[in-house]
């Protein structure tokens, strides 16, 4: 029986900065099409039509009040994650980079109480998101460059033509 590769722990770097043991988590953003309904004459139902990307929004937990971190609100900077995803039988881990990008609209800190963790949540507002699994680009978006590659697939490079760039 083989059993699944989970993720079984993760590094984080702040603008090239290593967060080893002092980030406690990652939130990813989803990737999320936004679609229209068109249904014309003759169609039995509606279709959904790619209209863009949602907003994509990530998060880092820190187990400490860094104040590099509280300079950067407001600030557009880098994010790297990188999770440790292996299974059980015996194969080297998955090299996964998951790097984000975009303005960091939130810096929330917890609750001040004694004895207790002093966790601190930044939020991103992406504007590029890249994942490599093992070497392999699986998808390179950049927003703001109208760039959406996914799975070696420029889906938006007609779009960026007809408009002339």
């Amino acid at each position: 029986m083989s059993y699944p590769k989970q993720i079984r722990n993760f590094n984080a770097f702040v603008d090239g900065i290593s967060y080893f043991g002092r980030a406690t988590e990652g939130k990813l953003p989803d990737l999320k099409v936004m679609t229209a309904a068109f249904r014309g004459a003759g169609m039995d139902g509606p279709v959904g039509v790619d209209m863009g990307l949602e907003a994509m929004k990530a998060e880092l937990t820190f187990a400490e009040y860094d104040p590099a971190l509280a300079k950067l609100i407001g600030r557009v900077n880098r994010f790297v994650l990188r999770p440790v995803h292996k299974g059980e039988d015996g194969a080297p881990a998955d090299t996964m980079i998951y790097s984000v990008g975009g303005l960091i609209t939130m810096h929330e800190p917890g609750a001040f109480k004694p004895g207790s963790e002093s966790l601190l949540k930044v939020t991103i507002d992406l504007r590029t998101y890249r994942y490599e699994h093992n070497g392999e680009v699986i998808w390179d978006i950049d927003l703001e460059a109208g760039k959406r590659v996914i799975g070696g697939v420029d889906q938006l490079a007609d779009h960026r033509r007809a408009m002339g760039l």
